[in-house]
């Protein structure tokens, strides 16, 4: 048995490479945010508002994909190769299928959709111009995170990372391009993002192609009526409880905009912090449950809760470390963006209560992931369910408008929220019911 320092390592370096990537496609966003930042606060406004409901779809499909992450960790574990393969091809089909009734969907209501989020004016004009071009991108974004998923299950974390990589260097250029040169403003970053997004997806198609000819893995399209079953079975309830996470912040996002486009705009900029720390967090816990998971479908099950400990701790120690930069250079970072002198005092004014948010958030993303790993899902689901619409957004509406407070209530109600939830969460794994084989 590994010593907890070695494992620790192990872990590590497992991670590192989904960690870099996650990373990078956070930066990427970030770098969006700067040069879309020079055009306002409108147009930073509007194309936060329109990520939130590309989100709040997408999670959907993600979701899905993160199921069949756990499915096939399992099978590698006992090292089913014929039932990988049909867990392969029916998730990907079915990826497709949902990818293209996702774009109808948009396609035929997107004005809608934005109008609900309370966006208005200019915000508007910006949001619905970024968000229709980037409709398209769905059906990439999708099979690229099923492609991912794949990866992750099989620890070759590099390949989804060096597609990242190429597809954030052409990012950066297509922005610098469209909007700075050509001065196509918000449609700018919106042609950036997507052409980005494309580019991905091929990168991955390359390797999974190399990937699946190694391990004679012949993909045909396929909807076998047990394994999509079974893999509704897992990814229903992550489904379910990320499609709550995604409308409750969605939800939060509206009402963020009734305080104002300035009070929206400087919660994007302190999103950036957000990200910051928690893209690593969650590319550590992703890359977790393929090990946890696979010494599930090996019936190792105290290497599992070892490993799981050593996530935990991992976890906290990154958001400490991230959070301790952050608190050193935030004020730089919010002199990159085109913001009045009142909402940068503002934003700084909430820093202590993001901190706090980050490592409340942490534990709720960490926790999850590894009872997912051993399939238990539906506890997540309600757990999400009574956090977000029993606690949050009741207190988000009563501190923020009832009581005033404005934007920082709502960073106050969302902490109470987060808080809950993790000490629920906290309290089902050291019951470690998830620790049990799937297959």
């Amino acid at each position: 048995m590994k010593n907890r320092f070695n494992i620790l390592v192990d872990i590590f370096l497992i991670s590192f490479p989904l960690i870099v990537q996650n990373t990078l496609r956070m930066l990427l966003g970030t770098i969006d945010k700067i040069f879309v930042g020079q055009l306002g606060e409108d147009t930073i406004a509007g194309v936060g508002g329109a990520n939130q409901l590309i989100s709040l779809f997408l999670v959907i499909v993600f979701s899905f994909s993160s199921g069949f992450t756990i499915l096939v960790s399992q099978s590698e574990g006992k090292n089913d190769k014929e039932y990988t393969n049909k867990l392969i091809n029916n998730t990907i089909s079915f990826s497709i299928f949902l990818s293209l009734s996702l774009m109808s969907i948009f396609y035929m209501w997107s004005d809608t959709f934005l109008s609900w989020m309370k966006i208005d004016g200019i915000a508007f004009d910006r949001a619905y111009e970024y968000f229709f071009i980037n409709i398209p991108s769905i059906i990439f974004i999708i099979l690229s995170s099923v492609f991912s998923g794949f990866f992750v299950a099989n620890k070759k974390n590099f390949f989804p990372m060096l597609a990242t990589v190429f597809s954030m260097i052409f990012n950066v250029c297509f922005d610098y391009f469209f909007i700075i040169i050509l001065d196509f403003g918000v449609l700018g970053a919106a042609w950036a993002t997507f052409l980005a997004r494309i580019l991905e997806f091929i990168i991955l198609i390359f390797f999974v192609y190399k990937r699946f000819k190694f391990e004679n893995i012949i993909f045909k399209f396929n909807f076998n009526k047990n394994i999509l079953k079974r893999l509704l079975y897992i990814s229903l309830p992550m489904t379910i409880d990320g499609t709550v996470w995604q409308f409750a912040a969605t939800v939060n996002t509206s009402l963020i905009f009734r305080l104002g486009t300035d009070q929206m705009a400087i919660f994007e900029v302190l999103k950036i912090f957000q990200s910051i720390v928690l893209t690593p967090i969650s590319a550590l816990a992703s890359a977790s449950v393929g090990i946890i998971a696979g010494y599930l479908g090996k019936k190792d099950y105290e290497k599992a809760n070892i490993y799981s400990k050593q996530s935990i701790f991992l976890s906290f120690l990154i958001t400490s470390i991230l959070s301790f930069i952050i608190i050193l250079f935030y004020d730089n970072i919010f002199d990159w963006f085109k913001l009045s002198q009142n909402s940068v005092f503002i934003g700084k004014s909430l820093m202590i209560y993001l901190i706090f948010l980050i490592f409340c958030q942490t534990s709720n993303i960490i926790f999850p992931y590894i009872l997912r790993s051993g399939g238990d899902t539906w506890s997540i689901l309600f757990i999400t369910l009574f956090g977000f619409w029993i606690i949050q957004i009741p207190l988000s509406y009563i501190l923020g408008f009832v009581f005033d407070f404005k934007l920082n209530g709502i960073f106050f109600a969302m902490i109470i929220g987060e808080f809950f939830k993790g000490t629920l969460f906290f309290i089902r794994y050291i019951r470690k019911k998830w620790i049990k084989n799937l297959n």
